[in-house]
């Protein structure tokens, strides 16, 4: 049997000499890792104590990282306390108004008492409803705010061994602002162009007109 600590137990090892963080259900002691992560020793620093499930997730640690990460395992955390797993075949389950699951960012959540107030309406939620929706949501460009309220609807996690490396929501919405920028300066473009070949169009036209002028005065 592994040895259960708590998650106060585990906020307890913050400090450089004892480092202690939670991955995953697991318990991990990476007070002797800070020099030898090849990340930097800072973010680490930066989770112990803490859940750091979602930090590990976001990048796509190789199977190496994985297997040295087990050799840190000190124990796991209490049964009441653990993460609840969701598979995706149980999201796909709950695809109606009677119970509405989605995935965004690797967590599922229970939209089902949301569908009347969603801004954007029931039926986008529905739409969604048994699937991963992380794409939808992202190109959506949601506020702070609406991230914050999305925390009373979790009711799990996806399973590990399903998850798809997260996104950076403001990586993104930075690119898709920078993209939204190009195309605006394109299209400016192209409205100039447009309206400088109508202008040459005029001149030339004028310039038909006068040289045909001259012709019949002459």
């Amino acid at each position: 049997m592994p040895t259960v600590y708590t998650r106060d137990q585990v906020a307890e090892h913050n400090s450089k000499e004892s480092g202690w963080l939670i991955i995953n259900n697991g318990v991990y002691d990476v007070s002797d890792f800070y020099d030898d992560h090849p990340g930097g020793r800072d973010i680490l620093l930066a989770h112990i104590g803490t859940d750091a499930t979602e930090g590990f997730e976001a990048v796509n640690h190789s199977r190496g990282a994985v297997r040295r990460l087990e050799k840190l395992k000190v124990g796991e955390l209490p049964e009441n306390e653990r993460r609840r797993y969701i598979t995706l075949e149980q999201v796909a389950a709950k695809k109606s108004a009677a119970g509405a699951w989605l995935v965004i960012h690797n967590k599922v959540y229970d939209v089902t008492p949301f569908l009347d107030l969603h801004p954007g309406g029931r039926d986008i939620l529905l739409y969604s409803a048994g699937g991963d929706a992380t794409q939808a949501f992202t190109d959506n460009g949601h506020s702070d705010t609406a991230y914050q309220m999305m925390g009373k609807y979790v009711v799990g996690d996806l399973e590990p061994s399903e998850r798809k490396t997260l996104v950076n929501r403001k990586a993104t919405g930075a690119k898709q602002a920078a993209t939204t920028q190009m195309l605006h300066v394109k299209n400016e473009n192209a409205s100039l162009l447009l309206h400088i070949q109508e202008q040459l169009r005029l001149l030339m036209a004028l310039a038909l007109f006068v040289i045909a002028g001259v012709f019949l005065l002459s």
